[in-house]
């Protein structure tokens, strides 16, 4: 999702392994990794964090569950069945290829060639 600009978060119901009081999240790159409080469903804290957003015009519910979906369009949240999101990266992915394919390839300037060098043979 990165190459696209875009950034996620990922929210899953707690288990034993990591459950806490409150959400826990990791960040990977662009994609934020969060389980909902123990004792509460992913759905739920789904809809409590986008009842809190400031901007609801700026996010896209990813998810094929049509009551959440719902719910989350009575908060003013547009949402994207989840086989269809997927298949929007898979399609911006291939045209990101192609376009870099017919990018042609860039040589190092003669400086750069030589400070690279003069590195090169530091380390021997």
């Amino acid at each position: 999702m990165s190459f696209l600009g875009l950034k996620g978060i990922l929210i899953f119901d707690s288990n034993p392994n990591h459950a806490r009081n409150y959400p826990t999240k990791k960040k990977l790159s662009q994609v934020e990794v969060a389980y909902s409080p123990i004792d509460m469903e992913a759905d739920l804290y789904i809809l409590e964090y986008l009842s809190l957003l400031k901007t609801p015009s700026r996010i896209r519910l990813v998810t094929s569950d049509r009551a959440l979906a719902k719910e989350a369009k009575n908060l003013k949240i547009e949402s994207i069945d989840s086989l269809d999101f997927f298949n929007l990266l898979k399609k911006a992915g291939t045209k990101k290829e192609a376009i870099n394919k017919d990018l042609k390839p860039t040589s190092e300037s003669k400086k750069e060639l030589e400070r690279l060098q003069k590195i090169f043979e530091s380390n021997n």
